[in-house]
């Protein structure tokens, strides 16, 4: 588990640096902007609350998590989320 959020930790990280600048940038505050970034929140923000529902239903139903295991777990799909968003953005910026 630790393996996976050492490789999703950089593209969390370059996912956020994108979201945050295209989101303060004057790019994002025009109208294709905001469509752009309610694009990505439409894109990510099922993610989060799905995997959260799937890691309950595999801790109630087939084997209880430890808290280590369950944080880390919730780790991943935060960093998911993010990286989804950034990818989203930068796609769709790029497209003109």
């Amino acid at each position: 588990m630790t393996l996976i959020l050492m490789i999703l930790l950089p593209l969390f990280l370059i996912a956020f640096v994108i979201s945050v600048k295209f989101i303060y940038s004057e790019e994002g505050k025009d109208e294709r902007g905001r469509e752009i970034t309610n694009a990505s929140y439409m894109h990510a923000s099922p993610i989060f609350p799905i995997g959260w529902l799937l890691v309950e239903i595999y801790h109630k139903q087939f084997e209880p998590l430890s808290v280590d295991m369950y944080r880390d777990t919730i780790a991943i799909i935060l960093f998911v989320t993010v990286i989804v968003q950034g990818i989203t953005i930068f796609t769709l910026k790029r497209r003109a």
